[in-house]
């Protein structure tokens, strides 16, 4: 499975309501390119940095056009082949799609 994160801010060293914070600073930049999620999945990475899942997919071809759409709008994107907690975690693609 492949899944598409958006990178955000640093959860280091914050307590919960900075990292709501951060959260909330998300979902308004989110909503202000017109894009608005019925559930939210934050996650976080190796570097406690702020991760929204905003797809999950079988084949990385599927997952380009969405990829491209945000990074457009100026969206730091990582795409997973494992969430955190998983069996392998460290498991990243590239983020960028001339990588891919």
């Amino acid at each position: 499975m492949n899944y598409v994160c958006i990178r955000w801010a640093s959860y280091k060293a914050r307590d919960f309501d900075e990292r709501e914070h951060i959260r909330e600073d998300l979902r308004l930049k989110l909503e202000s390119q017109g894009i608005r999620f019925l559930e939210y999945c934050w996650v976080w990475d190796e570097n406690d940095r702020c991760l929204l899942m905003v797809g999950a997919y079988d084949r990385m071809e599927d997952a380009r056009q969405w990829i491209r759409s945000l990074e457009s709008m100026g969206f730091d994107i990582t795409v997973r082949t494992s969430l955190p907690g998983g069996k392998s975690e460290a498991s990243v693609i590239p983020s960028t799609l001339t990588d891919c």
